[in-house]
């Protein structure tokens, strides 16, 4: 009897010993998930800062603006949810701080949206991949349920795809007009023609794009009528050439 007894209590407490274990490595993998949760939480508010920090060189909406701010709120809402970092009251501070930020932004935000085109290669790349980056953003946050009319939204994303455009267009006249003072006409004629193509093919209508065309098909106007006159050089050369010739054969004879 006593040893059946103790098989049991064996066997309880082999039991208990493995509940308690298994518990321990749930509790163990859920706070490292949540630790994980945490950390993307807070990359993705330095990123979303970052972005901000960016609007001397892109022009930001205010509806792009409130979208970023927005994605602010839903990861610091990760964070105190995951109740990781979140004893200390700071995470909700600044979930309301953010919400008075952003209850300013609706009322007293203007929009500055003018094209701020690039001064080099470097400033473009790093415009482009800003504005991948921004777009990337809002089709995110479009699909996590954000309180802004989806159709603002859609309408920021158009205004990026132009930015992009824009961005290139701008660079490409600037390397037109470098090729052009070195004399470069080859790959200036061949610069020009891409940038007419894409204009084209897009079929956007904008003023500021509408004049950048403009410039294009004048330079390339200015092409051609230089190209017509280093051809025309040699033939008005032979054929003054020709001209001394037949003067010398039939012009009036010298009398001695």
């Amino acid at each position: 009897m006593l040893i059946t007894i103790a098989v049991m209590f064996i066997v309880l407490a082999t039991f208990l010993l493995i509940i308690v274990n298994m518990f321990s490595d749930y509790a163990s993998r859920r706070d490292q998930d949540m630790r994980i949760v945490v950390t993307h939480a807070r990359n993705l508010i330095a990123e979303t800062e970052e972005l901000l920090l960016n609007q001397n060189q892109i022009s930001y909406s205010k509806t792009l603006v409130l979208v970023l701010h927005y994605r602010i709120i839903r990861a610091l809402r990760k964070i105190a949810a995951s109740k990781v970092d979140s004893a200390d009251g700071s995470v909700q501070e600044r979930i309301a701080n953010e919400e008075k930020l952003i209850a300013d932004l609706k009322t007293n935000y203007h929009d500055d949206v003018a094209f701020r085109p690039p001064e080099n290669d470097t400033v473009a790349m790093n415009q482009l991949r800003t504005i991948r980056r921004l777009r990337a953003i809002l089709k995110n946050e479009l699909r996590q349920g954000m309180p802004i009319d989806p159709s603002e939204v859609q309408k920021e994303d158009r205004r990026l795809y132009l930015l992009v455009l824009k961005v290139n267009i701008s660079n490409l006249v600037q390397r037109v007009l470098e090729m052009k003072r070195l004399k470069q006409l080859g790959t200036c004629r061949l610069l020009i023609q891409k940038g007419l193509d894409v204009i084209h093919k897009t079929n956007v209508k904008d003023d500021w794009i509408a004049e950048k065309a403009d410039l294009l098909n004048q330079l390339r106007q200015g092409l051609d009528a230089e190209s017509n006159r280093q051809q025309k050089k040699p033939e008005d050369a032979k054929a003054s050439e020709e001209k001394k010739e037949i003067d010398m054969l039939f012009g009036d004879k010298k009398k001695w």
